[in-house]
């Protein structure tokens, strides 16, 4: 490996173990992207049943869409920092 690339694994790792030691925010992280889930998926279920077919209900159901993309990678962020970054950090200690 190159030094260059070590470096950046090394930095990598770094930020991974330092994201799981904070408990607080990567719940925050999951709560807060569960939400902003599963308010896409109310809209995307009211644009189904209230909006008439047309290219308004396309665009809605669209940015609902993003909105739960959105809220997905939010809420795995905070998991994945609540249990496998604290699980580097646990088999990186010494």
């Amino acid at each position: 490996m190159s030094p260059d690339h070590q470096s950046l694994r090394q930095k990598i790792v770094a930020w991974l173990a330092k994201r799981g030691e904070d408990h607080k925010n990567n719940l925050q992280l999951v709560v807060i992207g569960a939400g902003v889930f599963f308010v896409g998926a109310g809209i995307l279920v009211w644009t189904e049943k209230s909006v008439p077919s047309s290219v308004q209900q396309e665009l809605i159901a669209v940015g609902a869409i993003i909105l739960c993309f959105v809220g997905c990678v939010t809420a795995l962020t905070g998991y994945l920092g609540l249990s496998i970054f604290r699980l580097i950090k646990f088999f990186r200690d010494d």
